[in-house]
């Protein structure tokens, strides 16, 4: 069975009162990983809003907060723990999807973020594959998309 990629549905399958959700809040630090998952979620057909630090991300968040479909945060910023914001992000959206990544072997995982269908950790190095899948399935579960292919534009 071949992937399909998500793509938002469009404005007119939504209820007039709820905003288009496309964006995802990118926050990583490293400029090859940043670009790599960038090219991921464009690839399905994702807005991407990038950041490189935790000043970003909250400028970014208090700006498209409407917009935002899914964080996708690296754990270790230069000035925050991304585990951190996305927490204090949820204050705000508490069915916010996240998704968490890092390259430490700390085996924090997630937390202090609370474990569920809405929240997933993805531990460095991952493939491209993993990241699809991931956010595909998060976004899925939160109901703010639907695959390509299945009848939705």
């Amino acid at each position: 069975m071949s992937e399909v990629p998500i793509r938002p549905m469009a404005t007119g399958a939504q209820a007039p009162s709820e905003p288009c959700k496309d964006a995802v809040l990118l926050i990583e630090d490293n400029e090859t990983i940043a670009g790599l998952l960038t090219a991921i979620l464009r690839g399905m057909r994702l807005r991407v809003l990038p950041c490189a630090d935790g000043a970003q991300a909250q400028a970014l968040f208090a700006q498209h907060k409407h917009d935002i479909l899914l964080v996708l945060a690296d754990c270790r910023l230069p000035d925050a723990d991304g585990r951190e914001l996305c927490l204090k992000f949820r204050e705000t959206l508490p069915n916010l999807p996240v998704l968490v990544t890092s390259g430490s072997v700390s085996g924090r995982g997630v937390a202090p973020l609370p474990r569920g269908r809405l929240v997933e950790y993805l531990a460095k190095p991952y493939a491209p594959s993993e990241v699809l899948k991931k956010v595909r399935g998060l976004i899925e579960a939160a109901g703010g998309g639907r695959i390509a292919g299945e009848g939705f534009v």
